[in-house]
């Protein structure tokens, strides 16, 4: 019987990336079975390596952002401006199915890896650049400038019209998603050409500004097709009915949406059957239907005070009402853990066993292979340069000369870098 495998199983990807977008990019991938290399920098850590909540873990390089997205890729560190780094890394280029890059524009051409010259060069090749405003543009751009750029902030906006940054990362990881879609379209194109008709292969653009204006989409939708720019608001629901919303309960905060008219007559009967005043929920049903949104949140508040959140998401799900109590992300990511792959990470003091975010998506095939722990920056720069075809010497003198790195060796009571 053939033994099922990983839909990527057998791609090799370079992933010459840093920081949070190119590597949850590259994680993508490495999930659904590719082997993932990632190039990074001989003499020093990515900032995602090097911050983290675990001080311990943080002097290893293992931040716990970049333990998120680190499992199952190798390491190999260099200074790519080296000629000696140059080979090698030109050696496995040749050899890859993808590389993704998210240096500035022009950065890569200018390390001699220009990305016309690459897809000329290895037609089965398939680059990925992300950039953040776009390939022509050599602003420097981090998710909190985006939010800001893009809409997302003023779209974002409280009740009061100040523009509200959404606290994480959402650009970042909004445009990794994006960037590992275009490479399995790229991959999907090249699977269906022929060696005759693939005379080159195929250049990747993705930016941090488009990946944000493809999530807006339902932002802007009215001011362009229609011209009409209707106010929106984070503490209202996207459809404007004013008995959706989040608000406060006797314990925790409660998120209501009432899409449609029956799940707004379910909401009413929950109310009435739960409120003594009935005058109190009549004065609701008024202003919901004036569409007084500020009287008709102040009404549901003083009723929803008098409960807990678990009380009323029990009650108002019994009635068919899209509610929930508004939990932290580590609860959910808690639950959704057990069936997410676990890997034992290397740690001074002991291994210590963790679960890390799978794939977005289940399958009846296998998706996700068994991953290897992330790893140290520069853990596998040994056997990567020995396999690009540089001999034993010329390995000892780029270590020597600090070219390539590899991790410290560390004892149970030592936990340098």
């Amino acid at each position: 019987m053939e033994q099922i495998k990983a839909p990527l199983a057998g791609l090799r990807v370079i992933d010459w990336t840093h920081v949070l977008a190119g590597p949850f990019a590259g994680y993508q991938l490495g999930l659904l079975g590719a082997e993932v290399i990632r190039i990074e920098r001989a003499d020093g850590d990515d900032m995602i390596r090097v911050k983290g909540a675990d001080p311990e873990l943080a002097a290893l390089g293992l931040g716990e952002a970049f333990i998120a997205q680190g499992a199952g890729k190798r390491s190999l560190a260099l200074d790519a401006r080296d000629p000696r780094a140059k080979k090698a890394l030109a050696t496995l280029i040749s050899g890859a199915d993808v590389l993704l890059e998210n240096f500035r524009p022009g950065k890569l051409a200018a390390l001699g890896f220009a990305p016309q010259e690459l897809i000329e060069r290895h037609p089965r090749l398939v680059v990925c650049s992300i950039t953040g405003f776009g390939p022509a543009s050599n602003r420097r751009a981090y998710d909190h400038v985006m939010q800001a750029a893009s809409g997302l902030m003023a779209a974002n906006a409280g009740s009061d019209g100040v523009p509200r940054r959404v606290g994480f990362p959402l650009i970042d990881y909004s445009v990794g998603q994006q960037a590992a879609l275009a490479v399995m379209s790229a991959l999907y194109r090249r699977e269906r050409q022929t060696a005759q008709s693939r005379v080159k292969g195929e250049w990747l653009q993705v930016s941090m500004m488009g990946a944000a204006l493809t999530l807006l989409a339902p932002t802007y939708a009215a001011p362009l097709i229609s011209g009409v720019e209707v106010p929106r608001s984070a503490s209202t629901a996207f459809s404007g009915n004013p008995l959706s919303g989040t608000f406060a309960t006797a314990e925790g905060q409660l998120a209501i949406v009432c899409n449609s008219a029956e799940q707004s007559k379910a909401l009413l009967t929950a109310l009435h059957e739960t409120v003594i005043e009935c005058t109190l929920v009549q004065g609701l049903r008024e202003a919901a239907e004036r569409r007084d949104i500020p009287h008709t949140h102040e009404l549901l508040g003083t009723m929803l005070i008098r409960r807990t959140a678990a009380d009323w998401e029990t009650l108002l799900i019994h009635h068919g009402v899209p509610a929930t109590a508004v939990v932290r992300p580590a609860q959910a990511a808690a639950e959704a853990a057990k069936d997410w792959p676990h890997v034992d990470l290397e740690h001074p003091k002991a291994t210590k066993r963790v679960a890390v975010p799978g794939i977005g998506f289940t399958s009846s095939e296998l998706l996700t292979p068994q991953l290897r722990a992330p790893v140290r920056r520069g853990a596998d720069t040994r056997v990567l340069l020995s396999q690009a075809g540089l001999d034993g010497a010329v390995i000892e003198a780029m270590f020597a000369d600090g070219v390539a790195s590899e991790p410290e060796r560390f004892t149970g009571q030592d936990a340098s870098a």
